[in-house]
Parts: structure tokens; sequence; C-alpha cells
């Protein structure tokens, strides 16, 4: 199942991870941003400051790592809102910080 991040630049520029776009070229450009599960889409509102990464868990025994989760997310006035994606499970958490 693809999973992958997309958005539209301010100047219409459509960047997907999928495309291998890498998002601290186009991080402070954005004008939306989505987080593709599958067929489903995860929107945010546009305008926003946007954030988004995946988190990493390894094995001591062989060092592999693996994708955990991934979440977008925005700056709202002095908080941080995330949508979290479990890779797993597909459980979906919103966390503000």
């Amino acid at each position: 199942m693809e999973r992958f991040w997309r958005g539209t630049t301010k100047d219409g520029k459509f960047v997907t991870e999928a495309q291998g776009a890498k998002w601290d070229d186009y991080a402070t450009d954005m004008q939306s941003l989505e987080l593709v599960i599958g067929n489903r889409v995860i929107k945010l509102p546009k305008g926003m400051e946007y954030v988004q990464a995946k988190t990493c868990g390894a094995s001591l025994m062989d060092g592999n790592c693996e994708i955990e989760s991934r979440y977008i997310g925005a700056k709202i006035g002095n908080n941080t809102v995330l949508i979290r994606v479990n890779e797993k499970t597909e459980n979906i958490n919103i966390e503000i910080f």
C-alpha cells in the first residue's frame, strides 16, 4: 500500500514524496498538504505552516530500520497539531503540542 505526503506550493507546483520530492526543498513554500494512505487521503486546510515526518524503530540485533508511523500537521497559534498514522495498524491519532 502506498503511503506518502503530497502538496502544492504557493506558485502552484504539485510535489509529492512518491515522485522523489524532498520535504526540506518545499516546506516553507507549501500552500496545501495531504497524506495519502492507500486509497484514503488526509487533507489539511490551505495556507498553513506545515510539518511532516516519519518515526522509525531499529532492531538492536541487526540494525534494520522500519517506519513505525508518519504524520502531517500544522502550526496553529502557539500549538502544533499532528495527524499521525500507525504503519501497522493504520490507526490515526491527533496530537497537540
